[in-house]
């Protein structure tokens, strides 16, 4: 009878174990997420501000950066653009100071170290200006002409980013394979999203009819790019239009954000199945694989970043931009504690920025331009042009 009594309580305790388990839970899982308050943000706009201010002279930290990975700088300056809209968007006092700092940081683009490694696939005279072919540096460009003009309609940039969507429209309009090239023979999914993501913004702030090239291009990735095990989109298309590289977690997360622009149905599908195949939810946190079902661990490569049984930084980190950026509240707090539990702040000369724990990867100002763009939600996303 004692031995009776003593299992029923171990029942009953354990009962209320799991109860509690399942309380804690679901308190860390509700949708609790709030983005980074004002007083934090003017921090890190500090540090950002200055960065790009000094622009990218060999000496200068964009300068030092560019020199580590080409590719490092340009993105500095044009998530840092899109940091400041999704701000300006939220405060509109802020308003003046982003467009300022745009402008700056559009400038900054247009110099020689910022074209430098894009010149493979050729250049041409742009409303007065000599830009690079690759649609990597141009879909970027442009989609921080946009941002600039949405803020200052009068920018002098309005001449050059019509004639930039013009030309994007018209090359992917021509385009075999459907997309541009970053480099010569590669043709990279995630660079055309930044491209296709500018034209609609060009409709959107002009009347254009750019916006037909995003709404061809969903059409024909849902007939050709998706692969048949997940539904995700290919990495990487070939010259005439065929999947070349298998869908990965870093180019997933970062083209969602983008279609979310052009085609927020697309966008959201894309989404769900990237958490359903990359993703593990571990109930007060959420880690995605950058290949699915793969628990490698190791350096990885330049697009993943280190590797932690599959498990990426990138992949991660860009799908809270898109729980952000889709309002999926829940899940965007679960990744921004991946995200804590993974950085450590440092606080210098009244600048805040942030490194990465654990891990030699000193990618700064990258590394916060990713970070503010991806915890501020910005404007509504686009629904379907029709």
């Amino acid at each position: 009878m004692n031995q009776k009594s003593h299992w029923i309580g171990r029942v009953r305790w354990g009962r209320l174990l799991v109860l509690l388990g399942l309380v804690i839970s679901l308190g860390y899982s509700w949708p609790t997420y709030q983005p980074p308050a004002r007083a934090e943000v003017r921090l890190r706009l500090n540090y950002l501000e200055r960065v790009i201010a000094e622009g990218a002279a060999p000496a200068t930290t964009l300068g030092k950066l560019t020199a580590l990975n080409p590719e490092w700088g340009l993105f500095t300056l044009s998530f840092s653009t899109y940091a400041l809209a999704n701000l300006a968007a939220q405060q509109p006092a802020l308003g003046p100071e982003a467009a300022r700092t745009m402008r700056q940081a559009v400038a900054v683009a247009l110099t020689a170290p910022m074209q430098q490694p894009y010149h493979s696939l050729g250049d041409s005279q742009l409303a007065g200006y000599s830009l690079p072919g690759s649609v990597l540096y141009l879909g970027h460009l442009n989609l921080m002409l946009g941002y600039l003009r949405q803020l200052e309609p009068g920018t002098p940039y309005c001449t050059l980013h019509d004639s930039l969507s013009a030309r994007l429209y018209r090359q992917l309009q021509a385009a075999p394979a459907g997309n541009l090239a970053s480099y010569p023979g590669r043709y990279w999914v995630p660079d055309n999203t930044v491209a296709l993501a500018s034209l609609a913004l060009h409709t959107s702030l002009t009347g254009s009819p750019y916006h037909w090239a995003g709404a061809r291009w969903v059409a024909r990735a849902r007939r050709e790019w998706l692969a048949p095990a997940t539904g995700l989109l290919a990495s990487m298309i070939d010259t005439v239009g065929q999947p070349a590289e298998a869908p990965r977690g870093s180019h997933l997360g970062w083209s969602i954000w983008f279609l979310a622009r052009f085609d927020s149905t697309f966008a959201r599908q894309q989404y769900q199945r990237y958490q359903a195949a990359h993703s593990t939810n571990l109930g007060v946190l959420r880690l995605y694989r950058e290949q699915p079902g793969r628990y490698d661990t190791g350096v990885g490569d330049v697009d993943s970043g280190p590797l932690m049984l599959g498990y990426g930084i990138p992949a991660t980190a860009f799908a809270l931009a898109d729980a952000v950026a889709l309002h999926d509240w829940r899940n965007a707090q679960r990744l921004r504690r991946v995200v804590g539990l993974g950085s450590r702040e440092i606080l210098e000369h009244n600048e805040l920025r942030y490194g990465v724990r654990l891990v030699d990867l000193d990618v700064n100002p990258l590394s916060e331009a990713l970070l503010l763009w991806a915890e501020v939600p910005g404007g509504a996303v686009s629904a379907r042009f029709r």
